[in-house]
């Protein structure tokens, strides 16, 4: 068993208030410790959702009483119900045709990212699941898409692997990797349920350069925050040319035994306060994210860090009070450090949780 030392940092971010409001909200933090200035950036420009409703899909989910498709969606709603507005650009598509004629189904095109709007398309999509799957179709037609936009894109490609094939168009895979070439984009491939063969087909998706990668939906399921990592990142320091961002302050750092998450009692009084303030401010949400140190392999650390997160949530729901709406978490492993991982100390600091307010009024 890994044993590990994790501090967390609980952050806010001041955002759309008066001077004097301001003021009176950092006077409040700083009664709890800290004070130091921390950074929302946002990571992709774009983020499309790629839909997949086609008859596979209505596959119940290994474990679950849930189709593959209601997971889908299900995963989707509560994404979309805390994801931070970070002015991105946005689309919803599908690659099985509604009315077997198109190949890649519009259902909200790539415009401003608008929470309602967002919420409102998402809770009209088709609940049956029906269709073929033209996976090649449907990809060969994102490049027209794709090619209108600019700066990076992010794609959340929900898939069981299963399509109709087409001998005369590439595969899957040589499609996405033309793709990645073409455009600055990330496939995020989401595995709804792949068998071999069909495993096959999205992994070479998720493999169609160094940024793209796979989870699989059981995993999002219940954690859809795990999306997140793609969108945007913690930082400690102002990123040099970095527009889109959000300001925040450092609290008190909370201290974690060895490989485990529990809230020590001493800390309970600033959890108390961070619980006060949300309830101060009913608009307020939080993003809370999860890192480590570079010991043990990217997947290892990716669910240590949501598990971290989500044992801050826990807390502040079960005991504060709080709206679990209003939480989101988000996990970044080691990919975001804020010291060296060549030594102990460093290390210990890596180990950490941020929360990051924001929508205070």
């Amino acid at each position: 068993m890994r044993i590990k030392q994790t501090v967390l940092t609980i952050l806010l971010v001041v955002l759309s208030v008066s001077p004097a409001a301001a003021s009176s909200q950092t006077a409040k933090i700083k009664t709890m410790g800290g004070g130091s200035e921390v950074y929302l950036v946002r990571k992709a420009d774009n983020f499309i959702i790629l839909y997949d409703r086609s008859g596979s899909m209505g596959d119940i989910l290994k474990g679950t009483v849930m189709t593959e498709l209601a997971a889908q969606r299900k995963i989707l709603i509560e994404k979309n119900a805390t994801l931070p507005d970070m002015n991105w650009q946005a689309g919803i598509y599908s690659f099985t045709p509604a009315n077997g004629f198109d190949n890649l189904v519009t259902y909200y095109p790539m415009q401003q990212y608008d929470k309602k709007r967002f919420s409102r398309t998402l809770s009209l999509m088709p609940r049956e699941p029906k269709g073929a799957t033209l996976l090649q179709q449907g990809l060969t037609e994102l490049d027209q898409v794709l090619a209108k936009m600019s700066g990076k894109t992010v794609i959340f490609l929900f898939s069981d692997g299963q399509y109709t094939p087409v001998e005369s168009i590439k595969s899957p895979g040589a499609l996405a990797k033309g793709l990645a070439l073409r455009h600055d984009l990330c496939f995020a491939v989401v595995n709804t349920g792949a068998e071999k063969k069909g495993f096959k087909a999205i992994k070479a998706i998720a493999s169609a350069n160094e940024c793209s990668y796979m989870v699989s939906i059981d995993e999002l399921l219940g954690n859809p925050e795990w999306m997140t990592n793609s969108l945007f990142s913690v930082v400690e320091k102002k990123p040099v040319g970095a527009t889109d961002f959000s300001l925040g302050y450092e609290w008190q750092n909370i201290l974690f035994d060895f490989d485990k998450s529990d809230v020590k009692a001493e800390y309970h009084e600033v959890l108390a306060k961070v619980g006060a303030f949300m309830k101060e401010y009913p608009k307020a949400r939080v993003v809370l994210a999860g890192h480590t140190d570079s010991v043990g392999t990217r997947e290892y650390n990716m669910k240590l860090s949501h598990r971290r997160a989500a044992s801050v949530r826990k807390y502040l729901v079960e005991k504060e009070g709080i709206d679990e709406s209003r939480i989101t978490l988000s996990g970044f492993g080691f990919e975001d450090p804020i010291a060296t991982n060549d030594t102990a100390e460093g290390r210990a600091l890596n180990r950490r949780v941020q929360g990051i307010f924001s929508n205070i009024e």
